[in-house]
């Protein structure tokens, strides 16, 4: 049995819902952060894998407790508490969000309403997404928009940041999105603010187009940002990082693999063959997924089914699909971030994730934006602070 999976085995007491504390794990908190102008504390709902709080903690925000129904990415999010000094993730809720209040949360982080500088969310997009059947709010899955917007209204923090699929935008021709955007409002409590964004824009080495929703109590809007890389280097922008960039210097996959997270499926003589022959960026007819073109960001990451077990996108360079490692990897997730599970469970949270590298560039204009802060930290300190050294330059 791993260290990791070693540490998770302990039992806990049978509740309604599960809250889980760090300690439980047995793993102890690291050093405290160097001091920073000023923290901010948030609440996570529907965290999954934790990309917006990586993202979000590694901008100086601290998650004072974080929600979702999965077990296996509330595990990811502590498991990994203390391996950096900037992300102590101590508490995190296992429950369906339907079934607890905001002062479940807050009771479980010890925090009061007036603690809380912004809520972060992306509830589950698959019923907005274009590779589903976009079903809207038809879907129960839809229907936890409005538990989100439950959730501010008991908090009422100082602001909130909602991340959906960009296909939410035009389901019942924008009707949906205009009334969702109407109500985070909570009747003109907060000005809101939504921009679309292309992940590759930003230095991300993906195509993925999302939507991000900003709420501000005091009023102010959030402009969009401007992206900062292209498929050219020119003056005003850098060229696009890649999918070569996002696989380099990693060791060979397999179960015996020094990085967690890094071995992937079995192939046939028949299905190797055929990857072979794909030329770079073509899709295989029969599996229908994708061959990765080295010097292009990646294909979107995605989950590829309700069950999580789509599979990956085809190697640029070998005859297999990526791990789920490789994938976490274009989504900017760091090589110490260990996500719990295998098969399945790993690839949801891989692929529902907000990339952390965007979700912290986000963090750091809304810091600016929302709460007034000077200056943010570039592109280059975030790869830093993360661990992103394969994006390095």
């Amino acid at each position: 049995m791993s260290k990791s999976a070693a540490l998770l085995k302990k039992k806990v007491p049978k509740r309604r819902f599960r809250i889980a504390h760090n300690h439980k794990l047995g793993r102890k908190s690291a050093a405290p952060a160097r001091p920073r102008e000023r923290q901010y504390t948030a609440l996570s709902l529907f965290s999954g894998g934790g990309g917006l709080d990586l993202g979000f903690s590694a901008a100086g925000f601290s998650i004072g407790c974080s929600n979702d129904i999965d077990s296996y990415s509330c595990n990811t999010l502590l498991l990994n508490s203390g391996r950096k000094n900037f992300y102590n993730h101590i508490h995190s809720i296992n429950a369906d969000i339907r079934k607890i209040t905001a002062s479940t949360l807050l009771k479980a982080s010890n925090l009061e309403p007036s603690n809380i500088d912004i809520i972060l969310g992306g509830p589950p997009c698959q019923a907005f997404s274009i590779f589903g059947q976009r079903k809207g709010l038809d879907d129960p899955r839809g229907n936890l928009v409005w538990e989100y917007l439950r959730i501010i209204k008991e908090v009422q923090p100082k602001a909130f940041v909602f991340e959906n699929v960009a296909g939410l935008k035009s389901i019942h021709g924008g009707k949906l999105y205009q009334e969702m955007l109407e109500r985070l409002s909570l009747n003109g409590k907060y000005a809101v603010s939504a921009h679309s964004y292309q992940m590759a824009d930003f230095g991300i080495p993906q195509f993925r187009d999302r939507v991000f929703v900003v709420g501000a109590r005091n009023g102010r809007t959030v402009p969009e940002m401007q992206p900062t890389h292209g498929p050219n280097s020119t003056l005003a922008s850098k060229s696009y990082k890649t999918a070569k960039n996002a696989l380099r210097n990693l060791p060979a996959p397999g179960k015996g693999s020094s990085l967690p997270n890094h071995s992937g499926r079995k192939h046939s003589e028949r299905i190797v063959a055929r990857y072979k022959n794909l030329e770079f960026g073509e899709r295989d007819p029969k599996t229908r997924i994708n061959k990765l073109h080295p010097d292009r960001p990646s294909f979107t990451i995605i989950v590829g089914s309700d069950k999580g077990g789509g599979k990956g996108h085809v190697h640029p360079f070998e005859p297999r699909e990526v791990t789920p490692r490789e994938s976490a990897r274009m989504q900017t997730f760091p090589d110490w971030w260990e996500f719990h599970g295998s098969g399945r469970h790993v690839i949801r949270q891989v692929g529902n994730a907000v990339p952390p590298l965007f979700a912290a560039l986000f963090a750091e204009h809304v810091k600016v934006h929302v709460f007034g802060e000077k200056s943010k930290k570039s592109y280059k300190e975030l790869i830093s602070i993360l661990g992103l050294d394969y994006l390095e330059e």
